[in-house]
């Protein structure tokens, strides 16, 4: 999809900057910011496994218990919690 984007001219100027140190393209280093900041201020959920343990009552009733260990995977590495 294409669509176009203007920045102040100081902002260009760094881009432009960027593009000669890194050798990439104006558009790839706009598409890893945007990815990036997508990354960090997404908002997070809880895995799927994990909502429908605490949606049960009594979880101990339930043949398939939780592994309360096997959500961890779903935070990925190195994953900053925030409670």
């Amino acid at each position: 999809m294409n669509f176009s984007v203007h920045f102040d001219e100081p902002t260009l100027d760094r881009l432009n900057l960027a593009v000669e140190r890194s050798g990439m393209t104006r558009n790839r280093i706009i598409v890893t910011a945007v990815q990036a900041w997508l990354a960090q201020n997404e908002e997070k959920d809880w895995p799927e496994t994990l909502k429908a343990h605490f949606r049960n009552p009594a979880p101990e009733l339930t043949e398939d218990t939780l592994d309360f260990q096997a959500w961890r995977s779903a935070l990925g590495a190195g994953s900053e919690l925030r409670w």
